[in-house]
Parts: C-alpha cells; structure tokens; sequence
C-alpha cells in the first residue's frame, strides 16, 4: 500500500506541477486570466486530490467514511467541517465569482475575509481536510494532507505572479501587510 499511495502520489504531483506552474501560469502571464482549459484543469487537480482518500481509507469510492463512535471526536470532527466549508463559502461570496472563475476584474480585493489572508479559500479547505487527518491517523492521512500544501503552493505562485503583473505595488503593499496563510489578530 505504501508504494501505490508513493506512485500515484507522484504521478498526481507531477500533474498538478504542471497544471498550476506550466498550463495556469501561462494563461495568467500571457492572457491575463485563466481559459476555461486551465480552470476545468484546476478543478481536475482537487477532484484528484480529494479522491486520492481512498488509497488509504478501508471504503469503496464514493462512499464516505462513517464518523467515529467517539461523540466528542465526531462533534469535533462536524465542528471543524463545517468551519472549514463556512470560510470557503464566505471567502468565495467575498470574491464574487469573476475572478474564481478567471474573469477580468479591475480591482484588487483587499477587504473583508481578504484582510487576514490572501488565500481564505484554501485556507478553508485546508480547514475542512484537517478532519480526515484526525478521523485516520495515519502517515497516509497525513501525506495527503501534505499533498494538498504541495499542489496548493503551486497554485498560489501562480497566481500570484499574475497578481504582480496585474496590480503591480498594489499588490506588493498587500502581499506585505496580509499573509499568505492567515493573519492571527
């Protein structure tokens, strides 16, 4: 199991580098936005991920694992779920879908959940899959989770390359005062 989870791992690693670092970094330098290309193989890239689960959970794709008998572990288990999906619902409403989606905007967004991170979006999934680390302790659990900052740190840099082309100092004054992750208060 440790060489199959090792392999496609590292197959899915060397996908995501060059969907994020070749393919999206690309389309913002050159186009200045994501082409439906890049952004269908965005989402590739963490329906991947989130299916990778199953080389080390004992189910079945698609069905999802049943939540320990533990109650305080379970509660905590839900708590942190759904924490983790309100910042990604939040940060997503704060951005407004044009540039999620890749479309021109002519105004950086600095306000709101953007305040305390540059990236709430993955900050909030990262949240979410924080919980199949504590449900399945693991060292599969937690190199999945690991997988997920690699291919994520691949996505940020892209982006936010093209934030600099685009903004320019603005972006630098933001990038300075706002962290990549979160900014505690």
């Amino acid at each position: 199991m440790g060489i199959k989870f090792f392999v496609y791992s590292t197959i899915f690693l060397l996908f995501s580098y060059i969907v994020f670092r070749v393919i999206v970094r690309k389309d913002y330098l050159n186009k200045l936005r994501l082409t439906p290309l890049s952004y269908s193989l965005e989402a590739l890239v963490f329906f991947l991920h989130a299916n990778l689960i199953y080389l080390f959970v004992p189910l079945k794709w698609p069905y999802f694992p049943v939540l320990p008998e533990n109650t305080v572990l379970k509660i905590l288990s839900i708590v942190i779920m759904c924490v983790g999906l309100i910042i990604i619902i939040i940060a997503w409403f704060d951005l407004g879908s044009g540039p999620s989606f890749g479309l021109d905007k002519n105004k950086l967004k600095t306000g709101g959940i953007y305040k305390y991170s540059r990236n709430p979006q993955l900050v909030g999934y990262g949240i979410f899959l924080i919980v199949f680390v504590m449900l399945f302790s693991s060292w599969f659990a937690v190199g999945w989770y690991v997988i997920f900052l690699i291919f994520s740190t691949f996505m940020v840099r892209s982006e936010e390359e093209f934030l600099v082309l685009k903004y320019g100092e603005e972006y630098e004054r933001y990038r300075r005062t706002v962290p990549r992750i979160i900014k505690f208060f």
